[in-house]
C-alpha cells in the first residue's frame, strides 16, 4: 500500500488506518499465549487457594504454602505452554513472518524438522528413527509427535509467541484499547472531553505503536542461531567452490592465451633467428629480413604479454587506485561513460580488485546487451560499505539468471560479504549496484 504523493492530512489518515489495521493483526497473532498463561495462572491459584483456606497453621507454614502455590502455578503455566505451543506456534509464527516480509521487507527463512520415514525391520517391528513399535500406525504417530515436540525451530517459535505476548501485544494493542475506551467514555455522561482526548491520542499513536514489531521480529522470528550458522557455513562452502572454479577457469584462460598467442610467436621468432644464423654468411640481405621479422614478432609478443598481465592486475589499478582505473577503462569503452566518486580514500587491495573487475564486467554487459548510449558509474562510501553503481539508459530487463554474468558477480561479491543489487525494469533505465563492506586506507 503506497502513501499518496504530497503528504498532508490524507497521508496522515492513511498512516492512521494502516497503523490500526496492523495493530489489530498483531493483537490477533499475539493474544493466545498470554491468555492461556493468565487463565492457567488464575485457575491454578484459585484451586490452591481454595484448598488452603481451611488450613490453620503458624505464619511460617503459611509462607511455605504461599511459596508452594507460586511454584505450582508456574509449573502449570510451563506445562500449558509446552502442550499448547507445538499446536499454535507454527501457524502464528508463519503468519507473523508473512507480515514482517510484507510490512518491513524482512526475509525470514526457517527450516522445520521433517517427519522421518518409518521402516519395517526384519523382526516385524517398525522403526521411527528413535524407537521400535509394534504397528506402522503407532510408529507414524510417534514419528510425528517426536518431530513436533523436539524441533528446535518449533521451540524457537514458541519463544516468539511468549516474547511477543509480553512485548508486542501490550504496545500494539494500546491504540485499539484507547480507541474503544474513548468511544465508551464519549457516551458516558460527564466524560465526553476525556473520551475525545483519548480517541485523539489513540489515533495519533496508531502509526507508531505497531513498529515495536520490528525489533522483536528481527530477533525471534528468524531461524535459531545454530540453524543460521549452519546455513552460513553452507553459503561459505558454496562460495569457496565457486571461487575455486573461477580460479581454474582463469588459469585455463591464461594458459590458452599463452599457448595460442605468445608461445606461438616466440616459437616463430626462434625459427626466424635460426634461419638467419644459417643465411648470415651466404645471403646477408635475407638474414636481415628474417631478423627484422623476429624483432617485429618479439614486439608483438611483448604487447600480448602486457595485455595479459593487465587483465590479471592492471598497473593503473595498483598505481592510481579503483576510481582512476575505471576512468582509464572508460576511455576505451565503445559508448560514453561518466565516472563520479565521493570515496575519500582507497579501499583494501582485494576489495579494490574485486570491485574493479565487477564494474568492468558490468560495463561490458551494458555495451553488449543494453543498447545504451550513455553509462554513469558512481562510487560512494557510507557506513563502512563501498558501493559502485552502474547506470545506463538502455532497454532494461537485466536479471541474474542461472549461469549469467550477473550471477557470477553476485557469488564473487558474496566472498567479501558483499551483494549485487539489480534495478532494471523493462524499458530501462538500469541501476546495478555492487556493495562491499570494507575499510579505507
Amino acid at each position: 500500500m503506497r502513501l499518496p504523493a504530497g503528504g498532508g492530512p490524507l497521508r496522515w489518515w492513511v498512516e492512521i488506518v494502516r497503523g490500526l489495521y496492523r495493530s489489530a493483526v498483531l493483537t490477533g497473532l499475539t493474544w493466545l499465549m498470554p491468555v492461556v498463561c493468565l487463565g492457567v495462572a488464575l485457575g491454578g491459584s484459585h484451586v490452591v487457594r481454595t484448598w488452603s483456606e481451611g488450613l490453620s497453621a503458624p505464619l511460617a507454614v503459611r509462607a511455605l504454602v504461599a511459596l508452594g502455590q507460586t511454584l505450582m502455578v508456574l509449573l502449570w503455566i510451563t506445562v500449558a505452554v509446552w502442550i499448547v505451543h507445538p499446536l499454535t506456534s507454527p501457524p502464528l509464527a508463519k503468519a507473523a513472518r508473512r507480515c514482517a516480509e510484507s510490512w518491513l521487507g524482512m526475509g525470514l527463512e526457517v527450516t522445520y524438522r521433517a517427519v522421518p520415514q518409518v521402516s519395517r525391520m526384519s523382526t516385524g517391528y517398525w522403526w521411527d528413527g528413535h524407537e521400535y513399535h509394534r504397528s506402522e500406525r503407532e510408529a507414524r504417530r510417534r514419528a510425528k509427535v517426536h518431530a513436533r515436540f523436539h524441533d528446535p525451530q518449533l521451540h524457537w517459535d514458541g519463544l516468539w509467541t511468549v516474547v511477543a505476548g509480553v512485548t508486542v501485544l501490550p504496545i500494539a494493542a494500546m491504540p485499539l484499547l484507547g480507541l474503544a475506551g474513548g468511544v465508551y467514555m464519549t457516551v458516558t455522561p460527564g466524560l465526553l472531553g476525556y473520551g475525545v482526548a483519548l480517541i485523539v491520542a489513540s489515533l495519533a499513536g496508531a502509526p507508531f505503536a505497531w513498529r515495536i514489531f520490528w525489533p522483536v521480529a528481527h530477533r525471534f522470528l528468524g531461524p535459531i542461531p545454530r540453524s543460521w550458522l549452519g546455513r552460513r557455513v553452507k553459503e561459505l562452502e558454496a562460495i569457496q567452490a565457486d571461487l575455486t572454479q573461477t580460479q581454474a577457469v582463469e588459469l585455463e584462460r591464461i594458459e590458452r592465451d599463452l599457448h595460442d598467442g605468445t608461445q606461438a610467436r616466440l616459437l616463430a621468432m626462434g625459427m626466424s633467428v635460426g634461419a638467419a644464423e644459417q643465411l648470415v654468411d651466404t645471403d646477408p640481405a635475407a638474414a636481415k629480413a628474417l631478423l627484422a621479422e623476429a624483432r617485429t614478432a618479439s614486439a608483438t609478443a611483448l604487447a600480448e604479454l602486457r595485455s595479459l598481465v593487465r587483465g590479471i592486475n592492471p598497473p593503473v589499478l595498483a598505481e592510481r587506485g579503483l576510481v582512476d582505473a575505471v576512468r582509464a577503462l572508460a576511455l576505451d569503452a565503445p559508448i560514453e561513460v561518466t565516472v563520479h566518486s565521493t570515496v575519500p580514500a582507497r579501499p583494501e587491495r582485494p576489495v579494490e580488485s574485486a570491485v574493479y573487475f565487477a564494474v568492468a564486467e558490468l560495463m561490458a554487459n551494458v555495451a553488449k546487451h543494453a543498447e545504451a548510449s550513455q553509462v554513469t558509474v558512481e562510487f560512494g562510501f557510507a557506513q563502512q560499505t563501498l558501493t559502485a553503481t552502474v547506470t545506463d539508459n538502455g532497454i532494461g530487463g537485466a536479471v541474474a539468471s542461472a549461469g549469467s554474468g550477473l550471477r557470477g558477480i553476485e557469488r564473487r561479491m558474496a566472498a567479501f560479504n558483499g551483494r549485487l543489487e539489480i534495478d532494471s525494469p523493462t524499458g530501462g533505465p538500469t541501476h546495478l549496484t555492487v556493495a562491499v563492506p570494507c575499510a579505507l586506507s
